[in-house]
């Protein structure tokens, strides 16, 4: 049975620090009119990759569609998660070829999707759907950085 995504501190911690170095290195924009962006990326054998989706509002509707090219480990996670000794996920999963999923984002902030293909011996082409709606109805573009 495989190991739960960010089990153990280790995996935190190696998430933490893969997460400030894509933000710090990553300079592509996924950003689209509407409240939809796209963004397509291959996630190395042995590697995660991030999108981050930037000042999301309190109470917005998150809902994300992956469609990869094999399995891979996802979860979206606040940047104030992240900092915690012990974060929580507002989603964690595994996918084969695809999966959906939607949230509401508890407090306004930074969240980050991750695509999760450490365990895989080949590298896993993705493309994530992300679309964000105001409770009210509002669309709300969410500004992505792809890692």
């Amino acid at each position: 049975m495989p190991r739960p995504l960010l089990s153990t501190r280790t995996d935190r911690l190696c998430l933490a620090v893969a997460l400030g170095a894509a933000a710090f290195l990553s300079g592509a924009e996924a950003r689209a009119a509407g409240g939809t962006a796209q963004v397509s990326t291959e996630i190395p054998a042995g590697k995660t990759k991030t999108v981050r989706l930037r000042n999301l509002p309190r109470g917005t509707n998150v809902t994300v569609r992956i469609d990869a090219g094999g399995k891979l480990g996802v979860a979206l996670i606040s940047g104030a998660q992240l900092k915690s000794r012990t974060p929580e996920a507002l989603f964690r999963g595994a996918l084969d070829r695809r999966v959906t999923f939607r949230v509401m984002i508890p407090e306004s902030g930074d969240y980050y999707l991750v695509l999760d293909n450490r365990r895989a011996t080949e590298a896993v082409k993705a493309r994530a759907t992300i679309r964000a709606v105001r409770e009210s109805g509002r669309s709300v573009p969410p500004a992505g950085k792809s890692t």
